[in-house]
């Protein structure tokens, strides 16, 4: 079941729970052209120890479009979320370009995290070659082109100071990578390096190994999210 709340100055942002309401909280960030609903085979996994939640992030889904888009927005959004839903030192999980936001959340308001855990986050490294930035919406899609728009042109050429961000990341940190990926792996293991307590894990699998093999890939994570098991 879906739920949304209108966050002060908008948007509006819509978001799926699962699992302990009396857990700490969990909170899963998708990818870029994703929602909440990409986590439904893995969600429940960690609901049994966890207290889970979903946004969409804005631009995506069944939150608001509003035209305007970026990494900070999105952080910005989140972090109304959780005053709204009352959450204080949370779990961000990110995916992808959610683990850019969940990576941004960590760097800029660490009061509010507990550990950080990021899934085949692209490091912020040019793209190789420059990815297509998109400049209309395709038949179908439940996101806006926009906000495809902006996050391939940060992944084309995201800012310098983004690799200094995880000199101000201190809480535990994980981050997984699939070897067959497209995603580099050798550099998610620098970024690991680089956050004082942090460490990178790989398993076999692609980009979305949540959502391809939510059972093995529990089996990673579990470890590095028992200590705040419920």
């Amino acid at each position: 079941m879906t739920e949304s709340v209108a966050l002060p100055g908008g948007p509006t942002l819509a978001y799926r729970e699962w699992g302990r309401p009396d857990g700490a909280v969990v909170l899963l960030l998708h990818g870029l052209g994703s929602s909440g609903a990409d986590w439904r085979h893995f969600a429940p996994l960690i609901g049994e120890r966890f207290r889970v939640v979903a946004p969409d992030l804005r631009g995506h889904g069944e939150s608001s479009w509003p035209g305007e888009y970026s990494l900070e927005l999105m952080r910005n959004d989140v972090v109304r979320l959780l005053d709204a839903l009352g959450f204080y030192g949370v779990i961000p999980f990110g995916h992808s370009a959610g683990g850019l936001v969940a990576f941004l959340l960590a760097a800029t308001r660490p009061d509010l995290v507990r550990a950080l855990v990021l899934e085949d986050m692209p490091a912020p490294d040019p793209a190789d070659p420059p990815l297509d930035v998109p400049r209309r919406s395709g038949p179908g899609e439940k996101y806006d082109w926009r906000a495809a728009s902006e996050i391939q042109r940060w992944r084309n050429s995201p800012p310098s100071d983004w690799w200094q961000l995880t000199e101000r990341i201190s809480c535990p940190t994980l981050i997984v990578g699939g070897t067959n990926s497209h995603i580099r792996q050798d550099r998610l293991a620098e970024l690991a390096r680089r956050i004082s307590n942090a460490r990178y894990e790989s398993m076999d699998g692609g980009h979305d190994l949540h959502a391809r093999r939510p059972g093995e890939f529990d089996t990673v994570i579990e470890p590095f999210l028992a200590p705040w098991a419920t």
